[in-house]
């Protein structure tokens, strides 16, 4: 076998060509990644302070931990489920991670192990309750989250107890100028995409979210793939509750209930369908970000906090439409064009 390499220059402009036309075809099917670049000119023309060094440095942290939160959630919303123990497990992780470290000569390590322990039982339950006994995941994960708040209110005494040292120094602290949140969230949103785009699992995990039924029968275990996505996203709630915990020092027993309304929309905004299937994970990292910066440019301009709460609401409203829309048009597109009938002579 002959392999033969080209140094004819019109050949290697020809194909630089292709891969600058292919990386803009990329960002043009990328609406979130230009609303986002938007929304910083914007910012920086009508709040400049809110696009400072120093208000950069105190997003990205805060806009990691909501990516982390929001990947969990993609997962869940891939396999056509939404879950509503966010707030519930966030807390939970924060909590126990501070307390029982403390309680136990601040050993983070075994602290880190019992709250991924618990993650893995939530989702065991979740995805099991869902599953086998076909409850709605809506209805199965807001009742785990009432009992995750009630048993995470009874273990803390609902008394805040300081984050250990080391987890602190890890959050607030910066490798090459970037807080190490942001380079943990920036590792998580690489593994998963590529396990939900180059791994059985992933792939198995799309089909089970388009097509519940077809996957059965085709041989997909939907109980064990279920469970597993389940599982995940509890992970990555609690891994996310922890990363909060050290970054404000001394959580509380209401710390997670701000991330369930954003993390939501993120999937959303994101690009990912509610409806289940394909996942667009870097797509909701990304409406991680824009949420974020839209937040901080609100109260930069002295809009009162609630206010978030109805922007919030209103991009989740205003990306589902637009998903209705081109969900529309699509199969528009597909459909087959029926031949006109003849009018009679």
């Amino acid at each position: 076998m002959t392999i033969t390499i080209s140094n004819d220059p019109a050949t290697s402009r020809r194909t630089s060509g292709e891969a600058a036309r292919s990386v803009a075809g990329q960002l043009t099917r990328s609406p979130i990644l230009i609303a986002t670049v938007g929304l910083f000119l914007l910012s920086w023309l009508i709040a400049p302070g809110s696009v400072s060094r120093s208000s950069i440095d105190s997003l990205l942290p805060f806009a990691a931990i909501l990516a982390i939160t929001a990947i969990g959630q993609t997962l869940v919303v891939m396999l056509k489920g939404i879950d509503l123990s966010v707030p519930g497990m966030m807390t939970m992780g924060a909590l126990v991670s501070t307390q029982f470290a403390a309680k136990n000569s601040d050993n983070v390590p075994l602290a880190l192990a019992v709250v991924a322990l618990i993650a893995v039982a939530v989702g065991l339950v979740n995805g099991l309750v869902i599953a086998v006994f076909s409850v709605t995941p809506l209805v199965a994960t807001l009742a785990m989250n009432a009992l995750l708040l009630g048993a995470a209110l009874a273990y803390s005494g609902g008394t805040p107890t300081r984050a250990p040292q080391s987890v602190s120094d890890f959050a607030l602290d910066k490798t090459f100028g970037v807080s190490n949140t942001v380079w943990l969230s920036v590792l998580l949103v690489v593994v998963v995409a590529l396990a939900t785009k180059r791994t059985v699992w992933g792939r198995r995990l799309v089909a089970v979210g388009a097509n519940e039924s077809a996957a059965k029968i085709a041989g997909v275990r939907v109980v064990s793939l279920k469970v597993s996505g389940y599982v995940a996203a509890a992970l990555c709630y609690s891994g996310a509750g922890v990363l909060l915990a050290g970054y404000i020092s001394t959580p509380n027993t209401n710390v997670g209930n701000q991330y369930l309304l954003p993390a939501i929309a993120a999937v959303v905004v994101g690009g990912t369908a509610l409806n289940g299937g394909r996942g667009k994970i870097l797509g909701t990292a990304i409406g991680a970000l824009f949420l974020s910066q839209l937040t901080q440019l609100v109260l930069s301009l002295g809009a009162p906090s609630s206010t978030q709460l109805l922007i919030q609401a209103a991009v989740i409203a205003v990306a589902v439409g637009l998903q209705s829309v081109q969900g529309k048009s699509v199969l528009g597109r597909l459909a087959p064009s029926r031949p006109k009938r003849k009018q009679p002579a």
